[in-house]
């Protein structure tokens, strides 16, 4: 905080920012931070009927989820310097409008309409990974508990709503799976206007190098890397499940909808669990011991679904959907405490961001590729728990209350 109120720009951002009550900030954080993860978790639970209309195979399907995943990976470094030159609220609210035109191409008939829709609503989505987070930290530094706790709530509240009413939605109003996906640019269209009176707030980020990416001496230190991976194996084993859980549930025997439902019960949970997790780490001294356990939970609940997938699901749920949580929530809070200051701790962000998506990109594809060699989920769910396990091994160096220098 002490370095935040030395740089000149953050300073002025939060002046800037005191036009808009801090009550309207929060509803329109949260409503920007709910339309982050539908877009993916939507089309999972239709990825059945998205193979069997368009006649896809499992690896084709899974780049469906990861395209918005690369799209984070390439557009990243780039998403700053748009922030700096529109301003970054500015920039959030026109990827709102990005994002609805994705929704809206991807309403066209044809493969090329659906990726194409796709991978626009990736880089929307970008730019709310990216800018949302900046936009809590330069302009509202009294607050930053507060709206990075419902930010990381609304995240999975989002990816919760997607994954358990999308197919009572698409049974309730008759609609094909296209124009049932259409349904979610309206939250969309709710957050831009919440958003609107932030439009006229301009604040900079990226003022330096801090926001370009991480420097090659960050990228050469264990320490930095332990950081980064234990970011990034939540990430990749939430977008993996995200993609194939429900698919996995409907081969097992569970009905379609109550499939859904089973990954929404794993990312509510994932809610409190985030939000329990964050206040946690924050105030101890050290995280090996919250890092790893995590990792352990993960590791359970892919057992259980290697052993059970039905008749235990719910167990499993509540245990991925506490792993995830907790573990997102540690991710993300890792690169301030093994940072010594400010720009140190935007590097050592991107980095982990930047290496830590591309990661996550090939989980969904690997997954699908897996299942196509071997006609099965067994592979899969190992491989889920051998990712489980290098999450234990990496927050283990991560959770050590050292510094990068």
């Amino acid at each position: 905080m002490r370095a935040e109120a030395e740089d000149g720009t953050t300073a002025h951002a939060a002046k800037s920012a005191v036009a808009v009550p801090i009550w309207l900030v929060a509803v329109g954080v949260s409503l920007v931070a709910l339309n982050l993860r539908p877009p993916i978790t939507a089309i999972a639970t239709l990825m059945p009927q998205v193979q069997q209309q368009e006649g896809f195979n499992s690896t084709v399907a899974s780049l469906l989820v990861a395209v918005p995943i690369a799209c984070w990976v390439g557009f990243s470094g780039l998403t700053p310097r748009i922030g700096r030159e529109l301003g970054l609220n500015r920039t959030i609210g026109f990827a709102l409008l990005v994002l609805l035109a994705g929704f809206g191409i991807r309403l066209l008939p044809g493969v090329v309409a659906l990726f194409a829709g796709t991978a626009i609503i990736g880089l929307a989505i970008t730019v709310g990974n990216v800018l949302v987070p900046a936009a809590i930290k330069r302009d509202h530094p009294g607050h930053v508990g507060l709206l990075t706790g419902l930010y990381t709530m609304s995240l999975y509240t989002g990816a919760a709503a997607a994954s358990g009413i999308t197919l009572p939605l698409q049974d309730a109003t008759g609609l094909g799976w296209r124009a049932t996906l259409g349904l979610w640019a309206v939250p969309v269209v709710v957050a831009w206007l919440v958003w609107l009176p932030q439009l006229r707030v301009r604040s900079d980020v990226g003022a330096g190098p801090a926001a370009e990416g991480a420097p090659r001496s960050l990228w050469l230190q264990p320490l930095a890397w332990a950081v980064t991976i234990f970011f990034a194996m939540p990430a990749l084993l939430f977008y993996t499940v995200s993609a194939w859980l429900p698919t996995i549930l409907v081969d097992a025997g569970m009905d379609a909808s109550w499939a859904g439902g089973m990954l929404s019960v794993a990312n509510l949970v994932a809610v409190p669990s985030a939000l329990a997790m964050s206040i946690v780490v924050n105030r101890s001294e050290r995280q090996v011991w919250a890092a790893t356990s995590t990792g352990a939970v993960l590791a359970i609940s892919f057992v259980g679904l290697l052993i059970s997938p039905t008749g235990g699901a719910i167990v499993w749920m509540i245990l991925l959907g506490a792993g995830l949580g907790a573990g997102t929530a540690i991710g993300y809070s890792l690169p301030l405490l093994r940072a010594r200051d400010a720009q140190t701790t935007a590097k050592l962000t991107a980095m982990s961001q930047i290496a830590g998506f591309a990661l996550c990109a090939v989980g969904p594809v690997l997954a699908g590729a897996l299942h196509d060699l071997t006609h099965a989920w067994t592979a899969v769910l190992v491989l889920l728990v051998v990712l489980a396990i290098v999450q234990i091994v990496s927050g283990a160096r991560a959770g050590t209350p050292r510094f990068v220098s």
